[in-house]
C-alpha cells in the first residue's frame, strides 16, 4: 500500500524538487543555451566545412558544415536534459526520493557542461583559420571539459538536500510465534516484472534470429551474434528469477542457474524490516543493484521487499511478495537462535 509521506518529508521533497529542477534541468539547458549562442556568434569566422572529429594523434579526420555544430550542441544539450530528468521524474512520481535522484540532479549539468565546453572549445579554436585542417588538437578542450564536468558536478552535488524519503510504507518485522524446537520454512520465487521479462526475452529472441538469418545468407557475423546471444540468455536466466528461502540458516536469495546467490545467516542479522522498494528512487534501476546509499538488492519490480540490515556489508534487499511473514520467521529464528534453543524441529511455516 502506498502512503503520503510525512508533513516535514513534504517540505524537504519539495526543497529538494526545487533543486533538482535547478541543477539537473534549468543549468544544463542554461548551459546549453549559451554555448549554442556563443557558436552562432562564431559562426561567420569559421572555415567551411569545419572540423567536427579528431584522431588519436589529435588531427583533425571529420568535417562538416558550420551551422552543423551549434545545431548538434542543441540537440545534446537538450536530449541529455530530458533523459536523465525523465528517469529521475518518473522515479519519484508517488513522492519517493534518494540519492539516486541527487545524482542524476548532478549528472545532468556535469555532461551537459564537459560536453558543450569540448564542442564550444573546438569551434572556437577555428576561427580565422583558413582551413579546418588547421585546427589545432581537441587535447585543450578536453581537459577543459573534463574540469567544468567536475566542478559543477561537485557543485550540484553538494548543493542539493540529502534525502531519502519512501513513496509507501516502511514496517519493522514483528517476530512470528514458534513453539519449543517448532521448525519453520518460507519460500517464495521473487521474478521479474512481465513487461521487463518480455522485453528482455524479446533481445534474446531478436538476437538468436539475427545470427540465424546471418547463417541462411552465408554471412561472417553469425559466430558473434551467437556468442552474444548466448551470453545475454544467460543473463537473463540468472537475473530474471530467484528462489527466496527463509529457515533455520537465514536468508538465502538463490537465482534459477544457482549463481548468482545470497545468504545472511542468523548471526548477521542485524535488523529486519518490510520496506516498498521503487526501482529508480531506490537503486536506479531494475536487477543485481548497488543503491549509492550502500545498500545491496535483488531488485526485480516495484512494491513489497524484505530488507536485512547485516552486521557486516550493509542492507540487503529482495524485492517479493509476504515480506511480512519473511520478516517476522527471520526475526523469530534470530531471536531463538540467541537464546541458544533448538531449531529445525516440528512443523511447518
Amino acid at each position: 500500500m502506498t502512503v503520503s509521506p510525512p508533513e516535514n518529508d513534504r517540505k524537504r521533497l519539495t526543497r529538494a524538487r526545487r533543486a533538482f529542477v535547478w541543477f539537473g534541468i534549468v543549468l544544463p539547458l542554461a548551459m546549453t543555451v549559451a554555448a549554442v549562442a556563443i557558436q552562432l556568434w562564431l559562426l561567420p569566422r569559421v572555415p567551411d566545412p569545419v572540423a567536427v572529429h579528431w584522431a588519436v594523434s589529435g588531427a583533425p579526420d571529420g568535417y562538416a558544415a558550420p551551422w552543423t555544430v551549434p545545431a548538434l550542441s542543441a540537440g545534446l544539450g537538450i536530449g541529455m536534459t530530458l533523459v536523465l530528468s525523465a528517469f529521475a521524474l518518473l522515479g519519484s512520481r508517488e513522492g519517493e526520493w534518494g540519492a539516486t535522484m541527487r545524482f542524476l540532479g548532478s549528472l545532468a549539468p556535469a555532461v551537459v557542461g564537459a560536453v558543450m565546453v569540448v564542442i564550444t572549445g573546438t569551434y572556437a579554436a577555428q576561427v580565422d583559420l583558413p582551413a579546418a585542417t588547421q585546427s589545432a588538437g581537441i587535447f585543450g578542450p578536453l581537459v577543459w571539459g573534463s574540469a567544468t564536468g567536475i566542478v559543477v558536478g561537485v557543485v550540484a552535488w553538494v548543493s542539493q538536500p540529502r534525502l531519502t524519503v519512501s513513496g509507501g510504507t516502511v514496517r519493522p518485522a514483528t517476530p512470528v510465534l514458534l513453539g519449543p524446537g517448532e521448525r519453520a520454512v518460507w519460500v517464495r520465487t521473487a521474478s521479474l516484472a512481465s513487461g521487463g521479462m518480455a522485453v528482455l526475452v524479446g533481445a534474446a529472441v531478436l538476437l538468436f534470429a539475427l545470427a540465424a538469418l546471418d547463417i541462411a545468407t552465408a554471412g561472417s557475423a553469425w559466430p558473434i551474434l551467437l556468442i552474444v546471444a548466448v551470453v545475454v540468455t544467460a543473463a537473463i536466466l540468472a537475473t530474471m528469477l530467484f528462489r527466496v528461502r527463509v529457515d533455520h540458516d537465514g536468508l538465502s536469495v538463490t537465482s534459477l542457474l544457482g549463481v548468482p546467490r545470497f545468504r545472511v545467516s542468523l548471526d548477521q542479522v542485524v535488523e529486519v524490516k518490510v520496506v516498498t522498494i521503487n526501482p529508480m528512487a531506490d537503486f536506479g534501476g531494475w536487477g543485481l543493484r548497488k543503491a549509492l546509499d550502500g545498500r545491496t538488492g535483488v531488485v526485480l519490480r516495484r512494491g513489497e521487499a524484505l530488507e536485512v540490515e547485516r552486521a557486516r556489508g550493509g542492507a540487503f534487499v529482495v524485492t517479493v511478495d509476504d515480506a511480512s511473514t519473511a520478516s517476522g520467521l527471520l526475526l523469530a529464528l534470530r531471536e531463538r537462535g540467541e537464546r541458544g534453543e533448538g531449531g529445525d524441529h516440528g512443523g511447518a511455516a
